[in-house]
């Protein structure tokens, strides 16, 4: 869908993200193909649908991301020209939504796992996480096999993770990076600075992100593998 902003044709599945998706669909089709489903079993292909798009529109604010950061190269936004200042925008909206995305796919895996499994995370922690669940799991035992692989995943993608997890909680929990952008701007302007941006943070966090994106598809591809296994 938002590959048609850059003229491009519509995106062919490949790499992790397909890994995903196939693993997916395999434990889809291991539910649907049943002659007789519980009410259960229905609300699980539910949830695999959601986990389809869910998916889909986190690889496609990545690439919008990418796209609209390549765009920006001065390294103050006084020197961009209107045309590069829409881009700068365009970029830090869809990295935004990327990054929410990234721990909102997570948790809804952290979510579908502690019902799946019957883990009852919730009686440790009321409102939990991907990450509480993957701790509770450690402690419950019963899954090690699967814990293991996504632990290894965890330990792997830790840096850019707590790097993304620090910017999403500034986006969501304290003052909105925009109205920031402005307040700085007023501030720096007062001493008659220029606001510099740093295209080579541009870089890192879209470095970040696409290392988000990897351990959000692999966890997706290890924990439906591992439910199609056990089918």
């Amino acid at each position: 869908m938002l590959r048609a902003m850059f003229g491009e044709p519509p995106r062919k599945d490949a790499g992790l993200l397909l890994e995903a998706i196939q693993a997916i669909r395999k434990y889809m089709y291991t539910l649907t193909s049943a002659s007789r489903q519980s009410s259960q079993e229905r609300r699980y292909i539910i949830w695999c649908q959601s986990f389809l798009r869910t998916l889909d529109d986190l690889e496609q604010s990545q690439f919008a991301a990418v796209r609209f950061g390549r765009k920006v190269s001065k390294k103050y936004t006084d020197q961009m020209s209107a045309e590069e200042l829409d881009d700068y925008h365009r970029h830090l909206y869809y990295y935004n939504n990327a990054l929410i995305r990234v721990f909102a796919v997570l948790d809804k895996l952290g979510h579908f796992m502690n019902e799946r499994f019957s883990l009852h995370t919730e009686r440790v922690k009321s409102r939990f996480s991907y990450f509480t669940v993957l701790r509770h799991m450690h402690k419950d035992k019963r899954f090690s096999d699967l814990e293991q692989q996504l632990y290894e995943l965890k330990i792997k993608y830790n840096e850019p993770l707590n790097r993304l997890r620090n910017q999403r909680n500034m986006e969501i929990h304290t003052i909105n990076a925009d109205l920031l952008d402005d307040l700085m701007k007023a501030a720096e302007a007062k001493y008659g600075e220029q606001i510099r941006i740093g295209t080579e943070d541009i870089q890192q966090n879209l470095q970040d992100l696409e290392q988000g994106c990897q351990m959000t598809f692999r966890a997706a591809a290890e924990v439906f593998r591992y439910l199609h296994r056990r089918s």
